[in-house]
């Protein structure tokens, strides 16, 4: 295994310390060997939210080898005939929600493992949700049934799956995004018209403020957008504006015009199906419109100390990118090439066939030290990016939404059930 970028976990090992009477320590001074156990605990960030993190980078920080992937731990469940949510994760829990027969929604906590449940919530009839987010042992999504001023949104206890207060947001017939947690707070984006972002403390279960962004000649985001985060801002694409809130009180720090967005006027359905995703240098990547995850459009970047974008692609892109680094992994509108792009000038410095009979790519991605994931509507492909010619090393027979979890498990959430693959011994 490469020594850079190990993927985590625990381990035991000794370690030795003698003196010496030469550099080459042919003789040893009697009496001063000493041995010493180290127990160490490397620990992978969790899967936060929508992409892993505040930054929706998609990126895990870890090398793997290939030879290792699903030899131990696999497991799957079936949610047939209603699709699971994305996922979120800690390590020992996975979170998902799960549609019922009654309409009723259920989050589920899954023991990483083995796939067996640790415990189940009853978010009761819900007719439009969001996949969970997961911090400080909380875990927390956008679920309702009908429209109103004041939605609950239940904060779930992490460890028992017992109730641990409420917040409330405005919304209609809206699918939220993912929420964003850090910490102990909680951001996210609704509103009965859409364009409105909230904060909230889940810890105390209060809100801290709402925002609406909605501007003349704006255009609305309803649903599906997961905002970003960072140490000063909240980051809200609107369409026509992307928003930089600051963090303490929600006001407009920044606007800064779209000028290709496309969709103004109101409208009960307009999704951006992503997030903003940050990048270096204060990059702020998004698509140019609204957007579902199949809509093939451009992207393009943002930065605070510019009043215009600083690029937008050639080309038009499906699913949604992951960033390493100063390079962006999207899947080209042909469903088959995977453009790494230039985060900083938007240009394509390469490109990754992985050829029509491996059906249209359109998941997310999820890019690491070595691997690049991707996924069609019915199976997963692995890529090695530490080979030149970049090809797939390994393949799940499942597709859909993917995630890497603190227990190195490749998680997919496809359209009849859970299914997971160990990445590691």
């Amino acid at each position: 295994r490469a020594a850079s970028l190990l993927p985590g976990g625990t381990s035991t090992n000794t370690v030795t310390f003698r003196l010496c009477t030469s550099a080459a320590c042919s003789t040893v001074y009697p009496g001063s060997t000493q041995t010493f156990t180290v127990n160490l605990d490397v620990r992978l960030k969790d899967w936060a939210t929508f992409q892993r993190d505040a930054g929706h980078t998609g990126y895990v920080a870890a090398n793997y080898v290939t030879s290792e992937f699903g030899t131990a731990s696999a497991w799957n469940f079936s949610t047939a005939p209603y699709a699971p949510s994305e996922i979120a994760a800690r390590r020992g829990s996975i979170f998902v929600n799960l549609r019922q027969s009654t309409g009723n929604l259920l989050t589920r906590a899954v023991n990483p493992a083995t796939g067996a449940t640790l415990w189940s919530y009853d978010l009761g009839r819900n007719n439009y949700s969001s996949g969970p987010s997961y911090s400080n042992g909380r875990v927390v999504s956008m679920a309702m049934d009908l429209s109103s001023g004041s939605v609950p949104m239940q904060i779930i206890n992490a460890d028992s799956g017992a109730a641990a207060g409420t917040t409330s947001y405005a919304s209609q017939f809206s699918s939220g995004g993912v929420p964003t947690p850090v910490g102990d707070n909680l951001y996210f984006q609704a509103g009965y018209f859409g364009n409105v972002v909230y904060a909230a403390n889940t810890a105390s279960g209060g809100s801290l403020w709402a925002r609406d962004t909605t501007q003349p000649s704006e255009g609305y985001v309803h649903e599906g957008e997961s905002v970003a985060v960072d140490d000063n801002y909240v980051y809200y694409f609107g369409g026509g504006n992307l928003f930089a809130l600051n963090r303490n009180g929600g006001t407009i720090a920044h606007k800064i015009r779209n000028p290709y967005f496309t969709s103004f006027g109101l409208s009960y359905h307009g999704s951006y199906r992503g997030a903003p995703i940050l990048g270096r240098n204060g990059r702020i990547i998004t698509f140019t419109d609204n957007r579902g995850p199949q809509s093939p459009l451009a992207l393009m970047a943002f930065s605070l100390s510019s009043t215009t974008p600083l690029w937008r692609s050639a080309a038009t892109y499906l699913g949604h990118p992951a960033l390493r680094d100063d390079t962006l992994f999207a899947i080209r509108s042909d469903g088959r090439t995977i453009d790494m792009i230039n985060a900083g000038t938007g240009t394509v410095s390469g490109s990754i066939d992985l050829g029509s009979s491996r059906g249209s790519l359109a998941s997310n991605i999820i890019v690491t030290g070595s691997h690049l994931f991707v996924a069609n509507a019915t199976a997963t492909y692995a890529i090695d990016l530490q080979q030149s010619t970049y090809p797939v090393v390994w393949t799940a027979a499942q597709g859909g939404a993917l995630a890497i979890t603190p227990d190195n498990m490749l998680v997919i959430s496809a359209a009849n059930g859970v299914y997971a693959y160990k990445l590691t011994p």
